[in-house]
């Protein structure tokens, strides 16, 4: 066997059914071992896009997605889902092609040190130099990108087209280590205060301690919140969950005047103010079904809820009066809201339509929720829609987009139509950088650099094969997308709105 025909079927032995990638230089001997053990290849016509599949996969099913590009320039596109990856704490590999090992450093084609540039958002990263270790190589960077007590994030392997072609020898393979590294957990108590928050992030997710820890802030009234952009653990309403914190546009005063932030799998960073408030501040990231009881806070549990709902209805009465000129994005948020089902996986990309979802869709936050991201990314979406039908084959997949977001690859609808990954998009199209055209003209009078000019986003999508419907009737939009949803085929809902932020 070659070495590559061994990296494929470990591949496979590990449950990866698909590899999203685009065709280049240093991976026909990839493709056509994948092609040969029945490993589909999800082809994009971006290798930003095919990697944006791959980490947007693993933050939905905490598995590793895989993602294969060519090299050089194919790499450095790729790493647009790397990053991401690595500031969600996602898991995924990203194997890269190369030239032949033995010219590296020589200016063979393409000839780049492509595990330097991964390296500072990799878990691992490494280039696969000896055949007889391809198999430990890549238990080794699965074991990294994999979650484990809550941990996991992105690896990296370069894969030079000699190394994979090389033939090996099955008795001589290294074989990956057996050595359990998972280290000990000692739970502590939870703490004493009147107005504790949980603050529930990311590592939550991964570590798979989400219902435990919602379980146990429902049996002792504790309020919940998730920064926004992290992956979400509310996958049904809850009396406990207060919404998002640390959107641009502002939110209740819930961490300010908590008097004890309980970290659970959630990063200190600018969405939390730094913690640089004197609110004191404890972390339990595992263990909570094994916590000890705590007295219920149900009166400052009442207060939060107020304090949500009361700034929510703010938000809404602005929407409301920004609307007064026409379609709005209070009118495409209300109509996600009748038309989002309990199992359908919701992807949102932009920055102002994100800004209004985080703020209104504020009762569940599911795990089956696709965000950007604590990288805070546009562009992603199109990808992260395939993605979520190649993880939830049998549920509706809805896209929220802004209109500047939708294009960054926008060609990629071909490849979902020909490849059947159904979605349905909704593009809300304000012709504008919405939220930095909002932060311009408060600064300055005026958006600089800010202006989109018109498209007509269902003509396009039919040019690529999708089904395009434009949207002029804000009652309408909702029975568009539901008949989207229901057709079973790529469609793009056209809605041009008024501008405007919370």
């Amino acid at each position: 066997m070659t070495s590559v025909e061994c990296f494929i079927d470990d591949l496979k032995r590990r449950g990866v059914e698909w590899i999203a990638a685009l065709c280049g230089h240093g991976l026909d001997p990839l493709f056509y071992a994948a092609k040969r053990a029945g490993i589909r290849i999800v082809d994009t016509r971006n290798e930003q896009s095919a990697s944006y599949i791959a980490e947007a996969y693993g933050r939905l099913t905490r598995k590793p997605g895989v993602c294969a590009v060519s090299s050089g320039i194919a790499h450095v596109n790729a790493m647009s889902g790397l990053v991401n990856a690595h500031f969600d704490g996602a898991p995924m590999l990203l194997v890269s092609g190369a030239a032949a090992l033995r010219t590296a450093g020589m200016g063979h084609f393409q000839d780049l040190d492509q595990v330097a540039l991964a390296a500072s958002v990799t878990r691992y990263a490494r280039v696969i130099d000896h055949p007889e270790r391809t198999l430990q190589m890549l238990d080794d960077a699965w074991r990294a990108a994999s979650p484990s007590a809550g941990i996991s994030g992105p690896s990296h392997l370069t894969y030079p087209m000699d190394i994979q072609s090389a033939e090996v020898d099955a008795d001589r393979m290294i074989r990956p280590s057996t050595v359990n590294e998972t280290a000990g957990f000692t739970p502590q108590a939870f703490p004493e205060c009147e107005r504790p928050v949980i603050v529930a992030g990311s590592g939550v997710y991964y570590s798979g301690e989400g219902p435990a820890l919602l379980d146990y802030a429902e049996r002792h009234s504790i309020p919940v919140v998730t920064p926004i952009w992290d992956r979400g653990v509310v996958d049904a309403p809850s009396p406990v969950f207060c919404g998002v914190v640390g959107a641009a546009t502002g939110g209740a005063r819930l961490i300010e005047d908590s008097d004890c932030l309980i970290l659970a799998g959630a990063v200190t960073d600018y969405r939390l103010g730094y913690l640089h408030q004197t609110t004191r501040a404890v972390r339990i990231d595992h263990e909570w079904q094994a916590l000890a009881p705590t007295r219920p806070r149900t009166a400052w549990l009442t207060e939060t809820r107020i304090r949500r709902d009361r700034f929510r209805q703010t938000v809404r009465n602005t929407g409301a009066k920004q609307a007064e000129g026409g379609m709005h994005a209070l009118h495409v948020i209300e109509a996600l809201e009748r038309t989002v089902r309990e199992d359908t996986a919701l992807v949102i990309d932009g920055g102002s339509i994100g800004q209004w979802a985080h703020q209104l869709l504020t009762d569940r936050y599911p795990s089956h929720w696709l965000t950007c991201g604590r990288s805070g990314v546009v562009g992603y979406g199109i990808a992260g829609a395939m993605a979520a039908r190649l993880a939830f084959p049998d549920r509706g997949v809805v896209l929220l987009s802004g209109d500047g977001a939708f294009t960054f690859t926008v060609a990629e609808l071909e490849c979902a139509v020909r490849q059947k990954l159904p979605f349905v998009a909704v593009v809300a199209d304000d012709q504008s950088w919405g939220i930095t055209q909002t932060g311009h003209i408060r600064q300055f009078g005026e958006g600089i650099g800010t202006s989109l000019g018109p498209i007509a986003f269902d003509r396009l999508a039919e040019s690529l094969g999708a089904r395009g419907v434009r949207v002029t009737d804000p009652s309408l939009l909702a029975g568009e997308i539901e008949r989207g949803i229901d057709s079973c085929e790529v469609t793009v809902i056209h809605a041009r709105i008024v501008g405007g932020n919370p």
